[in-house]
């Protein structure tokens, strides 16, 4: 794989480059949340994010954990130059019966 940059001025929005890299950087803050533990499961696989195109949902079985996640998807995110919109930003807590 190729050395990282630093983009120190930002990308123009027009530029066929932009969501290229936008999706590579997404791509490696979603593989970088999945690795951390979660107390859900499907099966043997655990279960903490799901994410289409630019749309994240971080699951969890209570508020405390999901705003966990959150923080360090925040953290991660930061370190290769993305920023969470907080305006845009849900929290849905379901709670069911345990199967």
């Amino acid at each position: 794989m190729l050395n990282c940059f630093e983009n120190k001025t930002g990308l123009k929005q027009s530029d066929p480059l932009t969501p290229i890299l936008f999706h590579l950087a997404l791509q490696k803050v979603i593989q970088c949340t999945k690795m951390f533990p979660s107390d859900l499961r499907i099966g043997k696989e655990q279960l903490n994010i799901s994410a289409y195109a630019d749309d994240i949902a971080l699951i969890g079985k209570n508020e405390i954990g999901i705003r966990k996640q959150f923080v360090e998807m925040e953290n991660i995110a930061r370190k290769f130059g993305l920023q969470i919109n907080q305006e845009k930003t849900k929290y849905v807590i379901v709670k069911g019966k345990t199967v």
